[in-house]
């Protein structure tokens, strides 16, 4: 990011002369030479665009990067420029990585992916390309795979919303995942034969347990309980039928 070396002997002579002078005069020196770099600070802010953070909020902690560059900026150490930019940067990162998270990952994967957003930072600048995955691996000694993972997680500042429709197609998101669960019908009819089956008397709820809930055959039923098979499939059909009418004759919530 190439900046006038008239701005910069400016900025340096600025600050200079601040460091000599009494705060309110000092601040006002200082203050000129954010003004002069407000379009460096927009610059950078714009790098880290989409990604569920306002721009004006991005640019509120460019500027606030830069006013901490040049309050700490010191004369003898080089240009201004080469000092401003990963200050700002920094504060950037800094914003999103305690402030910007939607859902909050794990302290590693934290670091991993800002230490992989300054190595691309880097190697976008002297590759003059994207970086490769592998490549940001190698710069910040840590495993392919670690990258990738720390990779995932940027959707976690800006998470795409479930009503946004699926690429192609007329289904949200939503509408898109998942299925109908096959028990739900059942759960509908559990609660409505519920109090039907509580109505009936300890010796019908009995049969009932033994047939349905053991599933004990017909003969076994009728061998514990005294009586024949038949007895048991009349005794059956009976207490169903009890059963059918006043599900039946239940009204229907509105």
């Amino acid at each position: 990011m190439s900046v006038s070396l008239d701005l910069e002997e400016q900025s340096r002579r600025l600050l200079t002369e601040a460091r000599t002078h009494r705060p309110q005069e000092r601040e006002r020196l200082e203050n000129q030479v954010v003004e002069d770099h407000l379009v460096l600070a927009r610059r950078l802010a714009r790098r880290y665009r989409g990604r569920g953070v306002a721009d004006d909020d991005l640019e509120q902690v460019a500027r606030l990067g830069l006013l901490q560059a040049v309050r700490r900026f010191d004369v003898d150490q080089g240009p201004f420029i080469a000092f401003a930019v990963p200050t700002i940067l920094g504060e950037l990162r800094r914003y999103f990585r305690d402030h910007a998270w939607v859902v909050r990952p794990g302290r590693r994967i934290q670091e991993v992916q800002a230490a992989a957003t300054r190595a691309r930072d880097d190697l976008r600048s002297e590759l003059a390309r994207e970086p490769t995955t592998a490549e940001v691996a190698v710069a910040i000694g840590r495993p392919v795979t670690e990258v990738s993972e720390a990779d995932t997680v940027s959707g976690a500042y800006a998470p795409r919303s479930l009503d946004a429709p699926t690429p192609g197609g007329d289904l949200s998101l939503a509408q898109s995942w998942g299925q109908e669960d096959p028990n739900l019908a059942l759960a509908e009819d559990l609660a409505t034969v519920g109090p039907a089956i509580r109505a009936l008397d300890e010796r019908d709820r009995h049969l009932l347990r033994l047939r349905f809930g053991e599933d004990r055959k017909q003969k076994d039923i009728g061998d514990e309980l005294g009586i024949s098979q038949m007895q048991v499939s009349r005794r059956l059909t009976a207490v169903l039928a009890r059963l059918r009418d006043a599900v039946d004759d239940t009204p229907i919530a509105s």
